[in-house]
């Protein structure tokens, strides 16, 4: 099996590889046909390694700018992509997968394994056109002019979720790709923010839903519920699979988006590993 840095041009050749699932595959396939390998230092940009065996791709690996670390493949080629990645770039900050993937590959590779330093328990749903059961509300689409509430909300998100905030210009970047794009659903109440939803990486066949946050005042109101229902509903009607990630423990979210008709794939897991 050969290891190698993806070349520019071979673009359409790894799409092809991923598209295979592109469920499971999305956040990769996302970004390659999004940025191709052009690097510029935005944060879902960043660098690839493929593994062929007999001119075949067997795996490819994605470690972006933010320092997630994601692997598609399985056994000798996940392992292989994962060392090299060790060896070239040093530890990521986080491997991201199907919990399957990501426990196969850190009992695979002992230096993952040994900086281990939190996991954080997912988990994968999706949604299809026919089990869509919209929840009709207050939300409508963003506009231009919406990008200071949106980006109040999603500094929000981050520092419940995570404890910290991206720089300014981060998060308005990410907002004003969901508005020019005119795939983020807001919430405003008395000229507030109260909620918003978002399509957070859009592919040819499946949509990844993210950013949804509620006020903390402002739940149990339907608000999420009528955001989502935007978002989702512009990406079922282009006939696309709409999946998103959520913690495990957060029932609240699980039971919003069940209502919605999310069903549940897979457990995921984001490893985070300990500063090299």
């Amino acid at each position: 099996m050969r290891i190698e840095e993806m070349e520019i041009g071979r673009e359409k050749e790894a799409l092809a590889f991923l598209e295979r699932d592109p469920v499971r595959n999305l956040r990769v396939i996302w970004a390659l046909s999004r940025w191709g390998l052009f690097d510029l230092g935005l944060p879902e940009q960043g660098k690839y390694l493929v593994a062929r065996s007999r001119g075949s791709i067997r795996g490819i690996l994605l470690l972006n700018n933010q320092g997630m670390m994601r692997v598609v493949g399985r056994g000798d080629a996940a392992r292989a992509l994962a060392e090299c990645a060790l060896s070239s770039w040093g530890m990521p900050q986080v491997l991201a997968g199907p919990e399957e993937e990501v426990l196969e590959l850190l009992a695979g590779v002992d230096e993952l394994a040994r900086a281990v330093e939190h996991r954080e328990e997912e988990v994968s749903l999706a949604l299809s056109a026919r089990d869509f059961i919209p929840c009709w509300g207050r939300a409508r689409i963003a506009w231009e002019n919406d990008i200071d509430h949106l980006a109040v909300l999603e500094g929000m998100l981050q520092e419940e979720l995570l404890g910290s905030i991206a720089e300014a210009w981060v998060i308005r970047s990410q907002m004003r790709r969901s508005l020019e794009d005119g795939t983020a659903a807001l919430v405003v109440l008395d000229g507030r923010p109260a909620a918003k939803a978002q399509i957070e990486a859009a592919t040819p066949l499946v949509d990844e839903l993210g950013g949804v946050y509620t006020v903390p005042e402002l739940r149990r109101r339907g608000f999420a519920a009528a955001a989502c229902t935007l978002v989702c509903r512009a990406s079922l009607q282009r006939d696309k699979t709409v999946r998103l990630e959520t913690q495990r423990g957060n029932e609240a979210a699980i039971a919003l988006y069940e209502r919605l008709g999310f069903k549940i794939l897979w457990p995921h897991l984001a490893v985070r590993f300990e500063p090299s």
